[in-house]
């Protein structure tokens, strides 16, 4: 199954949710592999340090963008069980080439309004996908959503993510939280922080309904 975390606009939480989603996956005793679609190469900074801190199961990650990165995601799903794709934040060659490849791709978003218009264009690369890839399914999830129940900033958020054609809104997201910059930090996902502190359930079951709904029919 090749998976593509993607969003329009930067700052979303892709990185993050793609390395979460990767270690998961690769307990659950899959062959996968990283890619880093980004050129800030984030996701291939967290790989070094979880290599480095010596973190079990190892994950495979590397580089891929470009023009070539449909053909070598191609080449590269013959090998592995899974691909999960950390897509740069903009409209670019590599972010419309993988969505031509993936089964699914993730859109995480921010509840701000800034985010909802990056949500409304990527709505409409997606389309764009879903004409040569019919089979490509689209969710979004909505991320470093703040617990404070005065900002209604996410109620008007989720209702736009609800409306959007091409890519359905999975009722699902994640909080705001410490442990979540912990992981990129210590290079592991959140169900393998610990045992210096106590580890963060709420933040565990958010990753585990998202997991659940990217693999439901894997």
């Amino acid at each position: 199954m090749i998976i593509a975390v993607s969003s329009e606009k930067g700052g979303t939480g892709k990185t993050t949710i793609a390395t979460n989603l990767s270690i998961i996956r690769a307990q659950k005793g899959t062959d996968v592999f990283l890619v880093d679609a980004d050129s800030q190469r984030s996701t291939i900074d967290f790989a070094a340090v979880r290599e480095q801190e010596k973190h079990e199961p190892v994950l495979c990650c590397a580089g891929i963008s470009g023009p070539g990165t449909y053909d070598e995601i191609r080449k590269m799903a013959q090998k592995f069980d899974d691909i999960v794709i950390d897509v740069g934040g903009r409209d670019t060659v590599t972010l419309r080439k993988a969505l031509l490849i993936a089964d699914i791709v993730v859109v995480p978003f921010i509840p701000s309004q800034l985010d909802v218009w990056g949500l409304d264009r990527m709505n409409e690369i997606v389309g764009e996908a879903k004409a040569m890839n019919e089979n490509l399914r689209a969710i979004s999830v909505m991320n470093k959503v703040d617990s404070n129940p005065k900002i209604v900033l996410k109620e008007e958020a989720v209702n736009i993510a609800k409306d959007l054609i091409n890519i359905e809104f999975a009722g699902l997201t994640l909080g705001y939280r410490v442990s979540y910059r912990r992981c990129i930090a210590e290079g592991v996902a959140v169900t393998e922080l610990g045992p210096k502190n106590k580890k963060d359930e709420k933040a565990i079951a958010e990753v585990m309904a998202l997991y659940e709904e990217v693999f439901k029919d894997a």
